[in-house]
């Protein structure tokens, strides 16, 4: 038996960087049966995956992308998957975000941290990080009449069915009731803007034409759902993950208040270091071989993003966390033709609420007593992020 065919599925929630490294130097395209996939772990197979989709195609079958939120750009391959992204992408340019937004995304952030700033303690994740990514996307998107606590709800109900690559039964009737509920509701905001449209995302892929055509609303749907679970959970994980990477080295997060140059430096190396999405999910078109390993047609990968960002063929003592490290792009974003669509906004996210994190809460730092717990493989986040600070 390989070392692939003992991984748990519990080991790799709860830690699954040892097990990468050892996949790596062992069996860098190894079958796991726990996630029923051929995860790819080092940094050139990554790419290679990532980038050569006439071999490795993102339309997989079966997709848990697909499965739970419906077909979409993220879960289809060639030139309609091409012509989607080309009506989804211009209003997340960093232009057209500040000008949606408009001093929003600080305006909010203050008034969070004013519900809890006078306690010295509080729960940055739930009290912070999840509001402000839920509210900010929100309003981009343009569900403004949909509770944010709804929404936050069914998308943390969705999750478990995007990481379902077991195919668990019980997981995966959570998540089609939060996607179905979370439907119903875009459908209502859809009937709205056709009669009264406006300058939110919704509007632009409902008006918008794209080489003779619009999208359908099942496909505004299916890829408003891909926004919201990467939008959502990406920015707010990352905001957790930030404020708990610099909490756990010492002195770090005082050295960033002082030369805030470094902000946008310790944003990128936690997504090196932590990111908050684990893999890119692709099947083979074709018989092929990756690193020396035959790979059946249909074959479904998982090319390990988080794996790749710590390959010590690529980095210098990967494993470290240095705000300072200047070794060039990773990968947390994926590459290709299924780069993020909302990474700018949720680096940016990030970068502003860790500037007024530091600007508001002196003295900030990890809560000693109930200290950061990390679960999650496919998505890694923590379950709570308790800091302290020197309230007046």
């Amino acid at each position: 038996m390989t070392y692939a065919e003992t991984v748990a599925l519990d080991a790799l929630e709860r830690d699954p960087y040892p097990i990468y490294a050892r996949l790596r130097d062992e069996e860098p395209v190894a079958w796991v049966p726990a996630v029923q996939l051929w995860l790819v772990t080092r940094w050139d197979d990554v790419r290679t995956v990532d980038l050569t989709p006439e071999l490795f195609t993102g339309a997989t079958e079966p997709s848990t992308l697909n499965r739970t939120m419906g077909t979409n750009m993220l879960g289809s391959e060639g030139p309609h998957q091409r012509w989607l992204r080309a009506i989804c992408e211009p209003p997340f340019r960093p232009r057209e975000v500040e000008r949606r937004t408009q001093g929003m995304i600080p305006k909010l952030a203050h008034e969070l941290i004013d519900g809890f700033v006078e306690r010295g303690e509080a729960d940055l994740f739930t009290e912070f990080a999840d509001p402000m990514s839920v509210r900010s996307l929100r309003y981009m998107l343009g569900l403004d009449d949909v509770p944010w606590e709804d929404i936050l709800r069914w998308n943390q109900g969705m999750m478990p069915g995007l990481a379902n690559f077991e195919g668990d039964p019980s997981k995966q009737a959570i998540a089609d009731e939060a996607s179905a509920a979370l439907g119903r509701a875009i459908e209502g905001v859809l009937d709205r803007l056709e009669r009264d449209p406006d300058g939110s995302v919704l509007s632009w892929m409902l008006h918008h034409e794209e080489s003779g055509g619009h999208m359908d609303p099942g496909e505004i749907v299916a890829n408003t759902k891909l926004m919201l679970s990467g939008g959502l959970q990406e920015p707010r994980d990352l905001i957790g993950l930030v404020v708990w990477a610099l909490g756990s080295h010492d002195g770090l997060l005082d050295e960033v208040r002082a030369d805030r140059s470094l902000v946008k430096a310790a944003v990128e190396e936690t997504l090196r270091w932590a990111g908050p999405v684990g893999t890119s999910t692709r099947q083979t078109v074709s018989d092929t071989e990756l690193a020396g390993t035959p790979l059946a047609k249909g074959s479904l990968i998982g090319a390990v993003l988080s794996s790749a960002n710590r390959d010590p063929r690529r980095w210098t003592d990967p494993d470290r966390f240095d705000v300072r490290r200047r070794e060039g792009a990773h990968v947390a974003f994926a590459i290709g033709a299924h780069f993020c669509l909302g990474a700018w906004f949720g680096r940016h996210l990030a970068r502003v609420s860790l500037d007024i994190l530091l600007d508001r809460l002196p003295g900030l730092r990890l809560d000693p007593e109930r200290p950061v717990e990390l679960r999650g493989w496919e998505f890694r986040a923590p379950l709570s992020t308790w800091v302290r600070w020197n309230a007046a």
